[in-house]
């Protein structure tokens, strides 16, 4: 979306959309002595959290407009979480983003600046990008504890699931945002080692080590992070699921 001249309408004033404002060309001619903007205007949306974004016309009525969160992050506010996670994902393999779910109904982006980190949140019911919440970075934030005493207390000892063997069920889930690479844990042996799924390269049953998990970085130096939304399935289901996201039977 570009300037418009201010008494043009645009697409969004014929659909009421909340937050919607425009930038006035005139105040901001003013402002850096320079005359190019007078007499425009450019759309702009302010979420709840204060986030104030551009938001860009579409051909696709359902879409209602295209949120430009950073570089080519670009988000449409008419969808579900689903399709937009997928969009999401998409545009972070082609420029190096990184993307991650978060709960249920939402995204979280990464750029490569620390001042491109975002959880989007769309609204079920809706069908609308509801919030765009902007985080802070690891160093500035307070992560989630790896292994909390809860979650430690519940975890099997090493082997006794075994007869189980893939039904067993993983009760906690780590997550590298900027790799991709995932860690299941099912059993636990109460200091270092873990046995379940890893899903990295391959789709593996095995073991792997707390110790690593607080010391490995991703590419983009992001902490391996405890999903706190993650609701328990066994072996199996984790397994399947993921070999069915690799289009593997």
């Amino acid at each position: 979306m570009s300037w418009v001249e201010k008494g043009q309408p645009t697409a969004f004033d014929r659909k009421p959309i909340e937050g919607l404002f425009y930038l006035d060309g005139d105040v901001l001619a003013a402002y850096v002595g320079r005359d190019w903007t007078k007499g425009q205007k450019y759309p702009m949306i302010e979420f709840p959290s204060g986030t104030q974004c551009d938001i860009w016309e579409t051909g696709d009525p359902k879409r209602v407009g295209v949120i430009h969160l950073f570089g080519e992050m670009d988000l449409p506010l008419g969808d579900t979480v689903e399709n937009a996670y997928q969009q999401a994902n998409d545009i972070a393999e082609a420029c190096g983003y990184a993307v991650s779910k978060s709960g249920e109904n939402g995204i979280e982006v990464w750029g490569h600046d620390t001042d491109e980190h975002f959880v989007v949140i769309y609204d079920r019911q809706t069908g609308k990008m509801a919030d765009v919440v902007p985080v802070q970075s690891a160093e500035q934030r307070q992560l989630p504890e790896l292994l909390p005493d809860t979650i430690r207390e519940q975890l099997p000892k090493l082997y006794a699931n075994e007869k189980l063997g893939l039904d067993a069920p993983a009760l906690v889930k780590f997550f590298s945002a900027d790799s991709g690479w995932t860690w299941y844990a099912s059993e636990y042996d109460g200091e270092d080692v873990f046995f379940g799924l890893v899903v990295g390269y391959e789709i593996e049953i095995g073991y792997f080590s707390l110790a690593e998990l607080r010391e490995v970085r991703g590419p983009m130096g992001l902490p391996i992070e405890r999903d706190r939304f993650y609701e328990p399935k066994t072996l199996r289901e984790l397994q399947e699921e993921h070999l069915k996201q690799r289009g593997a039977s």
